[in-house]
């Protein structure tokens, strides 16, 4: 599963930024839920789906962020995500901040696919598993 998908583009603003002069450590997991949401839908839970349909969403249980180089006021990030592997109840998934060709930070995170009625893990639906193979093909 190598194919990545734009998610989501941003452009730097004075509000992401802090005193340091670089974009601040939130606006980057701003940036990966953006994109995250956008997968899920590329995956079929549009957030009508979540909120009124099937109430199923990934949710983030571990996150691990490699800051490669910082981010400036005006820059534009195009985030790429990809999806690393799929278990029974989880996913590894990786977003890509890109400037222009150069990756300047990227995160892995583990989902878990939870019931929001019950709040626990739930075993992700074979139509959901091969919506989520045919995104990544």
């Amino acid at each position: 599963m190598k194919t990545l998908l734009n998610t989501h583009n941003f452009t730097v603003r004075p509000s992401d930024c802090d005193p340091l002069g670089h974009m601040n450590v939130a606006r980057y997991l701003d940036g990966c839920s953006d994109a995250g949401f956008t997968l899920q839908a590329a995956w079929t839970l549009t957030p009508r789906d979540i909120r009124d349909g099937r109430q199923l969403a990934f949710v983030v249980v571990n996150a691990n962020s490699n800051f490669i180089r910082e981010l400036h006021i005006g820059e534009t990030v195009n985030i790429q995500s990809e999806l690393l592997k799929i278990g029974g109840k989880s996913c590894q998934v990786c977003h890509h901040f890109m400037k222009g060709d150069t990756e300047v930070f990227n995160s892995t995170f583990t989902l878990v696919l939870m019931n929001l009625q019950s709040r626990s893990a739930e075993p992700i639906p074979d139509d959901l598993r091969a919506a989520m193979q045919k995104a990544h093909a």
